[in-house]
């Protein structure tokens, strides 16, 4: 007993320094006052190096793991036309839900929505939407999906698994209980694609597509 439970705490663990791994990229995506830059003075070139370089590393790393723990060949694979339109069809299905619930729940915007959109009007527009809509969801999607989920489906029922790999994912991403609640939605239907289709690339297009529609909605409505 002693021994399960200290491999659970092991994992545990090493999720969180995982979750901490993927955020790294992110650093890129804002300003760097610790840097001595400012609003006015952004060395744009940096920012894009510093993206491309920990996204590569950040991406190596949780490869490695994933072929390491991905004990139901659910790999990524080339995509399909069929399987495009289902990620595609199943992400604006999830968005809608996301609107509903943060309707219903969300007393406030998320501060977070403002600061990105600020951004992407800003020197760093171009990398924050690389940033957010391209680099995070490939990311995450390895890390929460690929990984955790791969994890805990080796030790508890998949009902199960999928319920806590997605709470892990939506308390990693939500603040208030709208957004949290919409995000756990979203991320069981990125879990269900997996499952549905054994192949990683269409939960990685699925969360491309809702986060270019939360986007594209914030820059409409902000």
């Amino acid at each position: 007993m002693l021994i399960k439970t200290g491999r659970w705490i092991k994992k545990a663990f090493i999720g969180i320094l995982l979750f901490m791994l993927v955020q790294v990229p992110v650093l890129a995506d804002g300003y760097w006052p610790w840097w001595g830059e400012t609003q006015s003075d952004v060395q744009v070139w940096q920012h894009w190096g510093a993206l491309i370089g920990l996204t590569v590393v950040v991406g190596i790393v949780l490869l490695i793991i994933y072929k390491k723990v991905n004990f139901e060949d659910m790999s990524v694979k080339k995509i399909t036309v069929s399987m495009a339109v289902k990620a595609i069809v199943v992400a604006i299905i999830l968005v809608l839900l996301e609107m509903v619930i943060a309707v219903v729940f969300s007393k406030q915007p998320e501060s977070e929505n403002y600061e990105i959109v600020q951004l992407i009007r800003s020197p760093l527009g171009i990398l924050t939407l690389v940033s957010s809509n391209i680099v995070s969801p490939v990311l995450e999607e390895l890390l929460f999906r690929g990984v955790i989920q791969s994890v805990l489906r080796e030790s508890l029922p998949g009902v199960l698994a999928i319920i806590l790999t997605n709470i892990l994912f939506a308390l990693g991403h939500g603040y208030q209980l709208g957004s949290t609640l919409g995000i756990f939605v979203v991320g069981c239907g990125c879990s269900w694609l997996l499952i549905k289709t054994k192949n990683l690339s269409v939960p990685i297009l699925s969360h491309m597509t809702i986060n270019w529609l939360v986007t594209l909605i914030n820059l409409v409505a902000i």
